[in-house]
């Protein structure tokens, strides 16, 4: 009867010896935690983008013709083809509307160029310049010239050989956009038609 009554003990505290492991690594894992943070920072370089077109032909619109009556002329004529009296010279033709002004037109060329990128001021300087020999727009046989002078560049109203403009990031639609202004003097153009030669420069640097 001795041996009856504590077998079922051992059986009891064996269960219980298997089951303790258990239980004890699952409350351990339940318990731990850890975290921590970042400091993030960027540096982010010179960068600019320079759009520009690298040929232009510039076509003036045709002006009105016009038929200018210089009022009455006497003519005295002979038999021999000789003729006297009133007649078309420079000192008449000086009343005619159509007419540049001492030969030289200032030109607006629009919206070609513009920038974007970035800076350490957010801006950057936009230079332009004429190449040597490179102010002259002439016909095929050079007989027809026309003179550039004065290029600038003009944005927002600022104009000048160079300005300072925003760069307002690298996305195209915010990007700034400028226009070329020039002289340019007819008084050597004797021929219409293509005249060719003229070149401008470009620069845009950050700041």
């Amino acid at each position: 009867m001795h041996v009856r009554k504590t077998l079922p003990a051992i059986l009891i505290c064996s269960a219980l010896s298997l089951l303790s492991p258990a239980v004890s690594v699952f409350a351990a894992v339940a318990g731990q935690s850890s975290s921590g943070s970042a400091d993030i920072s960027a540096s982010v370089p010179d960068f600019i983008i320079l759009h520009y077109y690298s040929s232009l032909n510039l076509n003036f619109a045709t002006p009105t013709s016009e038929a200018l009556n210089e009022g009455t002329s006497n003519l005295d004529v002979t038999w021999k083809g000789e003729s006297s009296g009133s007649q078309l010279a420079t000192g008449s033709l000086m009343s005619a509307n159509l007419e540049l002004d001492g030969a030289t037109k200032t030109v607006t060329i629009p919206s070609v160029w513009a920038i974007r990128g970035f800076s350490k001021s957010g801006t950057a300087t936009v230079t332009v310049s004429v190449p040597a020999e490179k102010g002259v727009l002439a016909s095929s046989d050079g007989t027809s010239k026309i003179i550039m002078s004065n290029v600038r560049v003009s944005n927002n109203g600022n104009t000048g050989s160079t300005i300072t403009a925003g760069l307002n990031g690298i996305t195209r639609s915010r990007a700034t956009i400028g226009n070329v202004v020039m002289d340019m003097n007819f008084d050597q153009t004797k021929k219409s038609g293509l005249h060719t030669g003229g070149q401008y420069l470009i620069t845009a640097t950050t700041q």
